[in-house]
């Protein structure tokens, strides 16, 4: 655990530091001009953010067991933008803020079992549909930069691509139960309490794989969370005053995220994501300095809604710890 802690601590410098580089090596000052004509309008950034996150947690409802038991969508909401504060602000590898929304669910329901169940697969169906959305901003950026070689990138795709079938296959087969197991050998006195548990939540997980037409509609849902993401980048360019095409914009987003998404082990993708914005822009020929700018636009709506899903998450916790202390009375 120590060593995990030491290693995020330096990649987040060491992504820092190419993120001034960056700045610096675009101008600072030209940067800073473009982000000036933006100015109070930056804030709509983090106000257009709520669109994804309620697409996301419209598509994981559907997961739950029946329309009665559902958690409802205002919970959800909160839960899964908790779980992307933390994944943006905290060195948790991207998946931190993940378990943190099963665990909000669970205990709001009593059901930890369920809703982790429903978090595994929300988290599998969001991997495959990111495969998606970034062979779409491969497909656009070939027909607009004919004579750029896209081998490399498909050739990433379709290694991503193995390793979420590999994931998916390993949750039909009951990963829960195998690493419950091998867990049980270091902590015997544990193992009856660790193997229950991953059995439950394998056979949930089955359950939830079985329900194929809800499985296609939060997938639905999870991609068309992706495409309006890209729609952050349409609205900066628009308030800046220099409107780029939709097509544009959804280039810029699914070829970063993923990116973003390779570098998982960088606190927050720092320097990736800035830099990847770059090299993609550049090949779109788009200006330089409006693309550093638009980096570190999303930097700025990081913290407008990431900051304010940390106190909304310190409220939950102190809510719920009052009611579980009222029904221990």
């Amino acid at each position: 655990m120590k060593k995990m802690r030491v290693s995020s601590l330096v990649f987040a410098i060491l992504g820092l530091a190419v993120l001034f580089y960056l700045v610096r090596r675009e101008g600072t000052r030209e940067v800073m001009t473009v982000l000036g004509l933006v100015g109070p309008g930056l804030a709509w950034l983090g106000v257009y953010r709520i669109l994804p996150i309620f697409l996301d947690a419209l598509g994981w409802q559907r997961l739950f067991a029946s329309p009665a038991s559902r958690p409802g969508l205002g919970q959800l909401f909160l839960a899964r933008w908790v779980a992307e504060s933390v994944n943006t602000l905290f060195p948790v590898a991207q998946v931190g803020g993940h378990i943190l929304r099963a665990r909000i669910i669970g205990r709001q329901r009593k059901k930890d079992g369920e809703a982790g169940a429903t978090v595994m697969v929300d988290f599998t169906l969001g991997l495959t549909t990111q495969i998606l959305f970034t062979l779409l901003g491969i497909g656009l950026l070939l027909a607009q930069a004919r004579d750029y070689h896209a081998a490399p990138l498909f050739w990433a795709t379709g290694i991503a691509a193995l390793l979420i079938g590999g994931f998916f296959a390993s949750q039909r087969a009951g990963l829960f139960s195998f690493l419950a197991r091998r867990t049980a050998l270091v902590w015997k006195k544990k193992a009856p309490g660790l193997l229950d548990g991953a059995m439950n939540m394998d056979q949930t997980i089955q359950k939830i794989y079985g329900r194929r037409i809800r499985i296609l509609i939060c997938a639905g849902w999870r991609l068309i969370a992706w495409m309006a993401k890209a729609g952050e980048n349409w609205l900066f360019f628009f308030l800046l005053g220099t409107p780029i095409s939709m097509a544009d914009a959804l280039i810029l987003e699914s070829l970063c995220t993923a990116f973003r998404s390779a570098a998982f082990f960088v606190p927050g993708g720092l320097g990736v994501q800035d830099g990847s914005l770059l090299m993609i822009g550049a090949l779109l020929g788009l200006p330089r300095d409006g693309i550093m700018a638009l980096a570190l636009a999303k930097r700025a709506r990081e913290l407008m809604v990431g900051l304010p899903g940390l106190l909304c998450w310190a409220f939950i916790s102190l809510h719920l710890n009052r009611k579980q202390i009222a029904e221990n009375r």
